[in-house]
């Protein structure tokens, strides 16, 4: 991983704090929702049922917290990621297979130095991990017993962690999506107990720096990252005609409105095109997205630096910016950024972009 160094609206900040890359699983732009892709992710000689994890991926002592679903790192994870991190403390951190399966893929090293490996526990349903070093000798095909250390912890500050499943249905209004987001599932929930909720317990933010003894106490476990709600401003966008003769989206492209991962009753933009997750701050009494339509007309946004939160809340005197949105049809939105922290609203201007879904 990396820190970012992002210029948004004319101004230079720097997000600090962890930032996260975009995933070998994710970002595999072979791996849409086509019959023979779902092939190579299911199995059909696995037998039937369901995952059951019953070891852990990383010991308790080796991470400092996990990331839940949903988290937005813009530019490459505008919209919520479907699979979770493992903030893990020092490096070469090893890492176990958390329950038995037969490998499916192996990923080619990537920018970063590390690979991912998928693995298939039933026809039905897979799981992987991420920017991890793989042990040597490993290959597709191989059968490997749950416990057993399948690499160590690699370039990046997380390990991250997925599950696919084809039995679920993740109802995205558009389904132009990589097979692990369309079929992505919870990973924490398949763990038996108790080793599930000692995982749940450790689904925190980071510490306040200013409030040492802080003790965060939201009813969050496995996270979300499917918002998308009909004829709302809810959920996942894509810039208009960018997909490409695929149907494949770049991340400079994706839109999302959603909410904090950590904190769910704060509201978050993901936006690729400015490079950036942005928080609104309910003190100024947004209109929450889910009840944002067509007669809504056009909406304001005051926007902040959704990276400099303190226990999910922007600071006050920190705004970065105005977005003005507005709903054309149940799936064609009008959108523009303007570089202004003191306007209530703007009208649109010829810069403004359009997203559909």
């Amino acid at each position: 991983m990396k820190r970012i160094v992002a210029f948004v609206f004319g101004f230079l900040f720097i997000f600090t704090g962890l930032t996260f890359s975009g995933c070998g699983e994710l970002n595999d732009n072979d791996n849409y929702n086509t019959g023979e892709q779902l092939t190579e992710y299911f199995d059909t000689s696995l037998p039937n049922g369901e995952i059951s994890f019953d070891n852990f991926v990383m010991r308790l002592t080796d991470f400092d917290r996990i990331i839940p679903l949903g988290q937005i790192h813009p530019p490459e994870h505008s919209f919520p990621t479907d699979h979770i991190y493992f903030v893990y403390n020092g490096i070469n951190k090893p890492v176990y297979a958390p329950t038995s399966g037969k490998i499916l893929y192996i990923g080619a090293t990537n920018t970063y130095g590390d690979r991912a490996i998928r693995i298939g526990v039933t026809n039905t349903m897979a799981y992987y991990l991420d920017h991890i070093y793989i042990t040597d000798g490993l290959k597709v095909g191989d059968t490997i017993q749950s416990g057993v250390q399948i690499g160590t912890s690699g370039n990046t500050p997380c390990v991250d962690f997925g599950v696919i499943n084809k039995n679920v249905n993740n109802a995205f209004i558009n389904q132009k999506y990589p097979v692990s987001t369309l079929y992505g599932d919870k990973p924490l929930y398949y763990y038996v107990e108790p080793l599930r909720a000692q995982l749940y317990a450790e689904v925190t933010p980071p510490q306040p720096i200013d409030e040492p003894e802080y003790v965060y106490d939201e009813p969050v476990t496995d996270g979300k990252f499917v918002y998308d709600e009909a004829g709302t401003l809810l959920g996942n966008w894509i810039l208009e005609e960018s997909l490409n003769e695929n149907d494949r989206y770049e991340w400079a492209d994706t839109l999302s409105f959603c909410y904090d991962c950590y904190y769910p009753t704060q509201i978050r933009i993901g936006s690729g095109q400015y490079g950036n997750a942005f928080a609104v701050s309910n003190d100024d009494n947004p209109t929450k997205p889910e009840n944002v339509s067509i007669s809504s007309g056009a909406v304001a946004y005051y926007l902040f630096n959704g990276n400099n939160t303190n226990k999910g809340i922007p600071p006050t005197g920190t705004r970065t910016g105005l977005m003005m949105v507005q709903m054309l049809s149940d799936t064609r939105i009008q959108v523009e950024i303007f570089n202004d922290t003191t306007s209530i609203r703007k009208d649109f201007t010829s810069a403004s972009l359009y997203y559909v879904r």
